[in-house]
C-alpha cells in the first residue's frame, strides 16, 4: 500500500511510506488525522482517507486461539457456532459471526500484541512530535501544537484497544436512546467479553458514506440526514 505525498502544488507517489502504514499504529493514526482538516492541508487529508478503507484480516484460526485464551474455554463451549472467516477487518481487529444460545452475534477480536506495539510506536512518535513543534514553519498560517495532537491521539489509541470500555460506551448509548425507535444499538454479551474480545448482538447495517448501497435498499437519504443531525 502507498499514498500520495504533496509538495506544493505537485502530487508525488510515495511508496516509501508503505512499510509504515502496514503497522496498525500508523494506520489508526492516519485514520485519526484524516478527520483533522484543522491540522493538515486538504490534500493530505484527502490522501489519508485511503486508510479508512478495508484492511486485510488475520488468520481465523489465530482469532479462535485469541478468543479461547481470553475467555478461558474452547470455542465449542463458548459458542454454538463460530465462523473463522471474518465479515469485516480493521487496523485493530476483525469481526466474526457466531451463534450463542440460538442468536446470531458479532464477535470482535483484537489483533495480537497491539499494546506492546503501541508502547514502542508511540514512544517514537512523541520524539517526532517534539521535533515537529520545533521545526514546523507553519507557513500555511495554522497554529499546530504537535505534542498536544500526539497526546490526544495516543489517548484515543489506547482507549480503542480496551473493548470493555467500548462495551460500556455501547451500553450507555443504548440506554440514552432506548426511547428512540429508529436507533438500534446492539446488546453486549458481557460473559463473552474481555478487553480484547467483544461479543455483541449482530445488527447488520450500511455505512452512511455508501450512497449507492443506501439507494439500492430504499433508504431515504434526506430523512437519514435529518435524523442524524437531531
Amino acid at each position: 500500500m502507498s499514498i500520495n505525498c504533496f509538495v506544493g502544488k505537485r502530487k508525488l507517489k510515495c511508496s516509501c511510506v508503505s512499510p509504515l502504514i502496514t503497522s496498525p499504529t500508523f494506520i489508526k493514526l492516519g485514520q485519526l488525522l484524516s478527520t483533522r482538516v484543522d491540522v493538515l492541508p486538504t490534500e493530505y487529508v484527502t490522501e489519508l482517507k485511503v486508510l479508512q478503507d478495508k484492511v486485510p484480516g488475520f488468520d481465523g484460526k489465530k482469532a479462535v486461539e485469541i478468543v479461547e485464551t481470553e475467555l478461558g474455554s474452547s470455542i465449542e463451549n463458548l459458542f454454538d457456532a463460530f465462523d473463522e472467516t471474518p465479515i469485516a477487518a480493521a487496523s485493530l481487529g476483525q469481526v466474526h459471526l457466531a451463534v450463542l444460545k440460538g442468536e446470531q452475534v458479532a464477535v470482535k477480536v483484537q489483533r495480537q500484541g497491539l499494546k506492546d506495539l503501541f508502547d514502542v510506536d508511540l514512544k517514537n512518535l512523541r520524539v517526532l512530535a517534539k521535533l515537529l513543534d520545533k521545526f514546523d514553519p507553519k507557513t500555511d498560517g495554522a497554529n499546530r501544537d504537535w505534542v498536544s495532537i500526539y497526546e490526544e491521539s495516543a489517548k484515543l489509541l489506547y482507549e480503542e484497544i480496551d473493548y470493555f470500555a467500548e462495551g460500556r460506551n455501547a451500553d450507555r448509548f443504548r440506554k440514552n436512546f432506548d426511547k428512540v425507535k429508529w436507533v438500534k444499538v446492539p446488546r453486549v454479551y458481557w460473559d463473552r467479553t474481555t478487553t480484547r474480545v467483544l461479543s455483541m448482538e449482530y445488527c447488520p447495517g450500511i455505512k452512511i458514506s455508501e450512497t449507492e448501497e443506501l439507494a439500492r435498499n430504499g433508504v431515504n437519504r434526506s430523512l437519514l440526514a435529518e435524523r442524524s443531525g437531531q
